[in-house]
């Protein structure tokens, strides 16, 4: 034996090992790949997942099998569509996205509507003959390479295979179609190259409406695509995702006759038509306008001659007979119309006003509703007939007062025919304030004291206390003009400005203590009481003397130096007569 030999024989038994082993790899390679597919999912379609899915949702479920009518199974994973025998009810089934290889197990679901397959492993139509019913197919995205098994659904309307391997075979492919009442079909991304489909497949369905055909190459091969389709299928009212609108097909008609010259002329003629047809409309309108005229004019001028008016007339027109048979019909159901919850509000309001003596409770949320029939509109007027004019709100009082204001930049007269120009005086007197007293006489004349048994809430102008009367609000003497509105520089009836600063008990009794306090401080020091004058101001002015209008820091200064002395004045008079609590005014202090 030479060398080549055992090398061939060497050879030859270790290829035999190799072969055994690759037999044998692929022998587990092959039952671990069914045992995966077997087990996709990890269940099978029994009675039993069925009646997980059934407890699994009580809403929507009956537990009597046959009386449900939809049934979800989508993303189960299941290889074959079974174990329907007990569930005769069924309407749709929504069994998507599994691994169904055939459509089987539908004997007995002869009620079947909607059948949605989509996203399996299907590849051949069949199983449908118990379905006479079926509606609606979806089988999107599966591996059918014909069209067939749809000859006993006799109520077919909508065919869903899209996204499929049909039209290898050209027209036999689809030519089971003529035999269907199919009116919307999507066969949109197959494998369509022939373009006799259109004359042998497409325009013999007698019931097509709508159809989706992009995708496939035949679209492409079809001259004129879009106005050959539109004109040879004459029911065709939607093509890919666009309607086929009459005038659509009139243009693609045109073109098929002429060509594009044809085309244009016929578009032209359609523009004609429609303009037509809007100026109709409009002479039409105008027509019915002149015409509703003329009858009025004609109407009023048989009237004026018409012994009758409107209301006499015995003719009844059309509108008074509707009024009238309005009416009755509202008489003969004014039970059935009564609103007995708004009636039962509007006594509750009105029994609220008459405790309230006229005055709606503010806390009541309680309003009575608009009435929405003219008998409840009527009813409504007679009840604010009768409501007596005490519940109307009170009028406001008019508001007198005004506002005074008082610049002291500028040449005001003061008290005494003074003036706060440098060099300058005047005769014209300051306006006139109300006197204390009169404030006095006015306050006296409103009631002081209210009884009360406990506190009623804060009122404004009044303490609540125990005092000579006894328990009440007594009016608030503290702080004195505090019932009226304080506003500086303000005069009038119910405001208070500067001027009734000194008829409050407090001011008083700190202008006696301010005197006792200076009194004290003078007499310490062996000085008499010598008021400020207005030598100061006349020395600080003589310095603009020149100039015949003084700076504002002299006019200042002499406001400055007027209220001082209003203020000294009115120290010493408290001095000399302390008893006097009325003393001289200090209105002028401003």
């Amino acid at each position: 034996m030479t060398t080549s030999d055992l090398d061939r024989r060497l050879h030859a038994s270790v290829m035999k090992r190799e072969a055994v082993k690759e037999e044998e790899y692929r022998r587990k390679r092959e039952a671990e790949d069914e045992k995966v597919h077997l087990g996709f999912g990890a269940t099978e379609m029994s009675p039993q997942e069925l009646r997980k899915i059934v407890d699994s949702d009580r809403r929507m479920y009956y537990r009597t099998e046959e009386l449900n009518d939809k049934l979800y199974i989508h993303y189960k994973g299941w290889k074959e569509l079974a174990n329907l025998e007990g569930w005769t009810g069924l309407r749709a089934i929504y069994a998507e996205c599994n691994a169904f290889s055939s459509i089987s197990g539908l004997s007995t679901c002869t009620q079947l509507r909607s059948l949605f397959l989509q996203e399996n492993c299907i590849r051949r139509i069949s199983g449908l003959e118990n379905c006479p019913h079926l509606w609606s197919l979806n089988l999107n995205s599966n591996y059918i390479e014909r069209i067939e098994g749809l000859s006993q659904c006799r109520t077919l309307n909508t065919l869903t295979i899209a996204k499929n391997k049909i039209g290898f075979q050209g027209v036999d492919d689809l030519i089971h179609l003529v035999d269907t009442t199919i009116g919307t079909l999507d066969i949109q991304d197959n494998k369509i190259w022939d373009p006799d489909v259109v004359p042998e497949v497409f325009m013999r369905m007698t019931d097509l409406r709508v159809i989706y055909l992009k995708g496939n190459p035949c679209s492409k091969k079809i001259p004129n695509y879009r106005k050959g389709m539109t004109a040879l299928c004459k029911d065709l009212k939607y093509l890919d995702d666009r309607p086929v609108f009459p005038e659509d097909r009139r243009a693609a008609e045109a073109f098929n006759r002429g060509g594009l010259e044809e085309e244009r002329v016929e578009r032209r003629l359609i523009r004609e038509e429609n303009n037509d047809k809007h100026n109709k409309n409009m002479r039409a309108f105008q027509d019915m306008i002149d015409n509703a005229r003329k009858e009025k004019r004609e109407r009023e001028a048989m009237r004026k001659e018409d012994k009758f008016t409107n209301e006499t007339d015995p003719v009844e027109s059309n509108e008074d007979r509707m009024r009238k048979q309005v009416d009755k019909w509202h008489k003969d159901n004014a039970e059935d119309l009564r609103d007995t919850d708004k009636e039962r509000a509007v006594r509750m309001l009105k029994a609220e006003r008459e405790r309230n003596g006229g005055k709606l409770d503010p806390d009541s949320s309680m309003e009575a509703s608009p009435p929405t029939d003219d008998n409840s509109k009527e009813e409504a007027a007679k009840e604010a007939a009768k409501e007596p004019a005490k519940n109307e709100p009170p009028e406001r009082p008019e508001d007198n007062r005004k506002l005074v204001y008082e610049d002291i930049w500028d040449d005001v007269p003061m008290a005494g025919g003074k003036s706060t120009s440098g060099g300058s005086s005047g005769t014209t007197a300051p306006p006139p304030r109300q006197p204390a007293d009169k404030v006095q006489s006015s306050a006296s004349r409103e009631v002081d004291f209210e009884a009360a048994s406990q506190f009623q809430g804060a009122r404004r102008g009044f303490a609540f206390r125990t005092g000579d009367q006894g328990l009440g609000y007594y009016r608030d003497v503290v702080s004195g003009a505090s019932a009226e509105v304080f506003l500086p520089w303000a005069s009038g009836e119910g405001a208070s400005g500067l001027d009734s600063v000194g008829q409050s008990a407090s001011t008083e009794s700190a202008v006696e203590r301010r005197v006792r306090e200076m009194q004290a401080k003078l007499a310490a020091g062996g000085k008499a009481f010598d008021p400020p004058s207005r030598a100061a101001a006349a020395g600080s002015e003589s310095a603009g003397a020149e100039d015949s209008k003084p700076s504002w820091h002299a006019k200042y200064l002499e406001k400055t130096l007027e209220f001082q002395e209003a203020t000294a004045a009115a120290i010493e008079a408290a001095a000399r007569s302390p008893a006097d609590r009325g003393g001289p005014e200090l209105g002028e202090m401003d």
